[in-house]
């Protein structure tokens, strides 16, 4: 079995699940919504509901390989082409998204006389550039990443079943951002995508876990006190939820010298030197659900 010391480091918190998110579209050169703001229903179009296949971001590349003359194998890789596509399906095809499917501008949709909607189809389709936002929620934690410029590339069939939802497969391949970004976002141009993450999906540190009936348990502590070198020091941690009574542990990096946990949750000790540490610690209640969180502990001199 490996050495524990092999393990430490290792921290479940940052693991992330993709449970939901949405997919929208706006005019290429559309200024990049911030993390924490809202869209407008005005300029953004919603995509509506996807398959539970979600969404997949793939990447075509192109590698050049560099082999020495005296070797039989490359000593260095560079990739020199790079494609991203961006593959979803969707469960809502309205008359404007399968027109939009089929290469239809939307100008083309016609009001028909009996109250419906129609349109022409052409032999071949005509696909508009278009800003694509893709927002994955993990709970409170946020991941929204804009491509700047994607256009629809390759479409799947369309299958009419009695068993199977009618659906719109659609990739879109990413460019760089033009001109049409240089008034409103002009760090943009030349860059292909914008990723942001909100300060939720940044806290790598904390995890939590519980059971139906029984609120999640949680490290409730968020921060420890300053110590000084050569006086005593007491902290005590706490914890919300689960069910008591709760033990304490450290996981991963090690308290200031001199400074112990104890299994109630009572940080004590001496000092011995100044300096700063993070040690992730863990609370585990009765019914083994656990959660854990880092923590920074500093110590001056006196």
């Amino acid at each position: 079995m490996s050495a524990q010391e092999t393990l430490q480091g290792f921290n479940a918190g940052a693991a992330r699940v993709a449970l939901t998110g949405a997919v929208r579209t706006a005019a290429v050169g559309t200024p990049i919504v911030a993390i924490d703001d809202k869209y407008d229903t005005e300029v953004h179009t919603n995509l509506g509901y996807l398959s539970p296949d979600g969404v997949e971001i793939s990447f075509d590349e192109e590698k050049q390989e560099y082999i020495p003359w005296q070797e039989a194998s490359a000593i260095r890789v560079d990739i020199t082409q790079a494609t991203v596509g961006v593959k979803i399906t969707l469960w809502e095809s309205g008359v404007g998204q399968l027109a939009n499917f089929l290469g239809v501008p939307q100008s083309e949709i016609e009001d028909l006389a009996g109250g419906g909607k129609g349109f022409w189809q052409q032999s071949l389709p005509e696909f508009e550039h278009v800003q694509l936002s893709l927002d994955m929620v993990d709970k409170k934690k946020l991941q929204r990443v804009t491509f700047l410029d994607a256009q629809i590339s390759e479409r799947g069939a369309l299958v009419l079943k009695k068993d199977e939802i009618f659906g719109l497969e659609l990739t879109y391949t990413t460019f760089p951002a033009g001109h049409e970004y240089s008034g409103t976002e002009p760090e943009a141009v030349g860059n292909t995508a914008r990723w942001q993450f909100n300060e939720d999906w940044t806290k790598a540190g904390e995890i939590s876990s519980s059971t139906d009936g029984v609120e999640a348990l949680a490290v409730s502590t968020s921060t420890l006190p300053q110590g000084t070198v050569g006086t005593e020091y007491s902290a005590t941690l706490a914890a919300t939820g689960g069910t008591a009574p709760y033990a304490w542990s450290v996981t991963a990096g090690d308290l200031p010298a001199g400074l112990a946990l104890a299994a109630d949750g009572t940080v004590s000790g001496t000092p011995t030197a100044a300096g700063e540490a993070t040690v992730t610690v863990r609370v585990t209640d009765k019914n083994a659900l656990f959660a854990s969180k880092a923590l920074t502990v500093t110590v001056v001199n006196p």
